[in-house]
């Protein structure tokens, strides 16, 4: 018996910058898929964002204005159905679905939601999975496995985020931003003479503060400037900035409202270890884990716990299957991470693997029973 884990996917629409792209990441989840089905009581866990839902929620207000302001054709609209919109990631990304579809036949696979696909443990996800062929797949808000005497607690980590905690908390006013209206102004407007501008290279930027300066260097002058009033605007209108501050709002004051995703990664770490070490309690009250599983920071992350002579406990995060970019031109990095966890009668272990490298080994943890 194994657990594979895997988080941070984003599967999402055709008409929205991509962050999956099937023919290259899904083949290797399909490959993942044939691996799990070939032990015997195998489970895939699907730690959350493996869609991206929020990218199809357009902002509540103010998107046809941001068009008037910077001629591009945008109009207010509302969300389509949830069962439409899995339907959709369905027909983009035929290849991961089939996979994830017949392995469900055959083995345990779970879906422990995060913040871009938190509908799915909503009323009315059940149904907009099964829209996307997937009736077999379990919903879980923690998944708690045991292994040996050992308790793994696999969640999505981003209880721990303030911005992405909850619907209200701004993280999804600013992804309906960035897909509905920044990536359909750089897909109308013209860019400064030998700037090549890539869409899909915003929606992969960590931080996303840094969507301000490469947008600065993609557009001509005068239609940054254009941009930062209407997009400040946008914000306004959708309760991301007030309007007080909109009336001080520079460049700086937008980097540093975005500036906690840069530190993101070392402060979900903290609170992992902490947890592992008894002095803070994960959101849901799990029992006390041995080893903790997270996504949601898009980094890869190891930590090892030292307690009591003998004990050891686990901190893993997975970081994220879609491509990741820091600047504006440089290469995007794309790893494929993920998680197995075994036990025989003596022991446990832990390997993190990178896909992309052909099960290339990054970490290995083992304990005796």
């Amino acid at each position: 018996m194994a657990i594979f884990v895997i988080s941070d996917l984003h599967l999402g629409q055709s008409t929205l910058a991509s962050m999956f792209r099937d023919a290259e990441q899904g083949q290797r989840l399909a490959d993942l898929c044939l691996d799990v089905a070939q032990g015997t009581d195998n489970e895939l866990v699907l730690l959350g964002d493996v869609f991206d839902l929020t990218a199809a929620q357009p902002p509540a207000k103010g998107l046809a204005a941001f068009g008037r302001a910077m001629d591009v054709p945008l109009e207010d609209f509302s969300a389509p159905p949830l069962t439409r919109i899995m339907a959709e990631i369905r027909e983009c990304n035929p290849i991961a679905l089939d996979a994830l579809e017949a392995l469900s036949s055959k083995a345990r696979v779970t879906l422990v939601p995060g913040n871009h696909d938190r509908h799915l443990a909503e009323p009315g996800g059940r149904e907009a999975l099964d829209a996307a062929g997937l009736s077999k797949i379990q919903i879980e808000s923690t998944a708690v496995r045991r292994a040996l005497d050992k308790v793994v607690v696999l969640q999505h980590g981003h209880a721990w985020d303030p911005s992405n905690a909850t619907p209200s908390s701004g993280g999804e006013t600013l992804t309906a931003i960035i897909h509905h209206a920044v990536v359909p102004l750089l897909r109308h407007v013209a860019p400064r003479s030998n700037v090549r501008i890539d869409p899909d290279r915003l929606v992969a930027l960590r931080p996303e503060e840094r969507v301000v300066p490469v947008l600065e260097r993609w557009l001509k002058t005068g239609v940054f400037e254009t941009f930062i009033d209407a997009f400040i605007e946008l914000l306004v209108e959708n309760g991301y900035l007030s309007r007080p501050a909109s009336w001080l709002a520079t460049t700086g004051l937008i980097r540093s409202r975005l500036r906690d995703d840069d530190d993101l990664w070392e402060r979900a770490g903290h609170s992992a270890l902490d947890a592992l070490e008894g002095s803070r309690r994960l959101p849901g009250n799990p029992p006390p884990p041995d080893i903790l599983v997270l996504g949601h920071t898009h980094v890869m992350d190891w930590a090892v716990a030292d307690g009591r002579p003998g004990v050891q406990r686990l901190y893993v995060n997975l970081g994220t299957w879609s491509a990741r970019a820091s600047d504006a031109a440089g290469p995007l990095e794309a790893r494929m991470p993920v998680l197995r966890v075994e036990a025989d009668q003596r022991a446990l272990s832990a390997q993190l693997f990178d896909l992309s490298g052909k099960w290339h080994a990054l970490q290995r943890f083992e304990v005796n029973r």
